[in-house]
């Protein structure tokens, strides 16, 4: 029997799937949805279950609504109907972050500044995301507004904002046009710094406006130090970090390898993941802002020989070319990190083709109370 006291609105809002079951039985069908899926693949360990089930995010997202009397509540945006769901106090967001988010809501009101209609498709903010750094507490907050409106008073409004909430280090204005909701581009700080910090597994990292960085990061501890213990590396080895983003795992497991090269397509990933490698001291990194399959070509003619493979793509998991251009480098492990097992799988299935075997899966509880999974997965080569 499910538990839904965490939270007054689960069973209006869509985020939370798993808000039926207690974490236990969220935890059996999780082990249930991997078995399913990798029985016959590889040996199966059990799912290791996150060190916070509630108020575990680190980055809050909200949206907000004005009602016919004027009044502005935040809450959660609902995709599958463009609905509000009118919530402060989300248990898987920080008490700081849910805070923060009603009071913007009451700026907003004091400051008429119209939350964005998406049926109407007039207003001003059109989101408002939240990071909160583990490390010092400090946070975030960018506003994402509708490029057809005006932000009036800036300086007021964070001045306003910054006051209640001393905490926050960062306010910043992303634009956004059409449909987008929850990402802008072109950042305009109007208040402190261009980003936060906060650390992995005893590395500090920079967290910009659009950065990717794992939400919990107690569970993602759990699953990077997995991760670098199945590639078993050494001073010997020299790795490859494919779609490192703001180079997270390459930086921590170059603390044990001898170099590593990491590649990832995104500018503004790969600037920030340089400025990380500084602030850790590390020299023994390489990051490059190209194609991984491209880069795989450029490894391949300057005759690097690799010894192991970090991958860990989006959704949509790795192109066959990649992975063919991967398999002709012959990387000895392969480490393939995924938040969707069907993609992994399917790209699994691919490797054991071009030579290698799946050895082990370890499932982690990411993301409590929704049916998200991530997974860590060792491929070795076949002699």
């Amino acid at each position: 029997m499910g538990d839904t006291s965490y939270c007054k609105v689960a069973k209006k809002c869509s985020g939370c799937q798993l808000s039926n079951m207690d974490y236990s039985r969220q935890l059996r069908y999780k082990q249930n949805e991997m078995r399913l899926r990798f029985n016959r693949l590889c040996s199966l360990k059990k799912i290791v279950p996150s060190p916070d089930t509630l108020h575990y995010r680190n980055k809050a997202q909200f949206v907000y609504k004005r009602e016919k009397n004027g009044r502005v509540y935040c809450g959660i945006y609902q995709s599958a109907t463009g609905a509000v769901i009118k919530c402060g106090d989300c248990a898987l967001h920080t008490d700081v972050q849910n805070q923060i988010g009603n009071d913007i809501a009451k700026l907003l009101e004091t400051h008429r500044i119209p939350p964005y209609d998406s049926w109407r498709q007039k207003g001003t903010v059109k989101s408002v995301i939240v990071r909160q750094s583990r490390k010092n507490g400090d946070v975030m907050v960018v506003i994402v507004w509708n490029t057809k409106s005006k932000f009036p008073k800036e300086r007021e409004f964070s001045d306003a904002l910054t006051e209640s909430h001393p905490e926050i280090k960062s306010v910043i204005l992303t634009e956004s046009s059409g449909d987008k909701l929850m990402s802008g581009a072109n950042p305009k700080v109007i208040f402190g710094s261009d980003s936060i910090t906060d650390s992995l597994c005893g590395c500090d990292f920079k967290v910009s406006y659009n950065s990717f960085f794992q939400i919990n990061p107690g569970q993602t501890e759990n699953l990077y130090r997995t991760a670098i213990s199945y590639a078993n590396l050494t001073k010997n080895d020299t790795v490859l970090d494919a779609y490192c983003g703001t180079g997270t795992i390459g930086i921590i497991a170059s603390k044990s390898a001898g170099k590593v090269y990491s590649v990832e397509q995104v500018e503004n990933a790969i600037k920030d993941a340089k400025h990380n490698a500084r602030i850790n001291g590390r020299d023994n990194i390489e990051f490059v802002c190209a194609d991984s399959e491209k880069h795989m070509e450029e490894l391949e003619k300057k005759g690097i020989r690799l010894t192991a493979a970090f991958l860990d793509p989006p959704r949509a998991g790795c192109s066959k070319s990649f992975l063919v251009s991967l398999a002709r480098v012959s990387p000895e492990r392969i480490v393939y990190i995924s938040c969707n097992i069907d993609t992994q799988i399917r790209d699994i299935r691919l490797l054991s083709k071009l030579g290698y075997k799946a050895e082990k899966v370890q499932g982690f509880d990411m993301f409590p109370y929704t049916r998200h999974i991530e997974s860590v997965v060792l491929l070795t080569r076949l002699a």
